[in-house]
């Protein structure tokens, strides 16, 4: 079986020939977010994970390496899920729709809801995302994601 990747077109692509150098704008949202007592991820504009609070390492399951990992946000780990009684894993064009991905997208300040798997538990997520800007570039340098939980923990 062929495994595809899915390619999310994004409008800013990540400083460094290797991918891996962060905006150096992105430095002191790091810190505030890694700081923060509420449940929240920060991204690069390409994607990764490159800050989470304490909180949001715990309600979505996460180790305390994935700030060093910098994994993509789709590929952290997280099994995202459909609404359905089924609960079946998101296709595609469903994972570009989660409010993280989308405030990157699109540039501005996106909402969804997400529902995960963790342990055999289906946790949802009020999610709000907002693009993060550093003039005089147009681009979004990654976007601030709150999440708060939905339902029974």
């Amino acid at each position: 079986m062929t495994q595809l990747e899915l390619v999310i077109p994004l409008r800013g692509s990540a400083p460094g020939r290797d991918g891996r150098r962060l905006d150096a704008a992105l430095s002191t949202w790091r810190t505030a977010v890694a700081a923060s007592a509420d449940a929240c991820l920060l991204l690069a504009a390409d994607t990764r994970v490159v800050a989470t609070s304490r909180p949001a390492r715990q309600i979505l399951g996460l180790g305390p390496d994935i700030d060093i990992v910098m994994p993509r946000f789709l590929d952290a780990g997280l099994r995202f899920l459909d609404f359905t009684a089924g609960a079946h894993p998101l296709v595609d064009a469903e994972l570009a729709r989660l409010a993280p991905v989308q405030a990157l997208q699109t540039d501005a300040l996106e909402r969804s809801l997400m529902r995960i798997e963790r342990r055999g538990v289906h946790r949802t997520f009020d999610v709000t995302a907002s693009p993060l800007h550093s003039p005089p570039r147009l681009d979004a340098i990654g976007a601030l994601a709150f999440l708060t939980p939905i339902g029974p923990s």
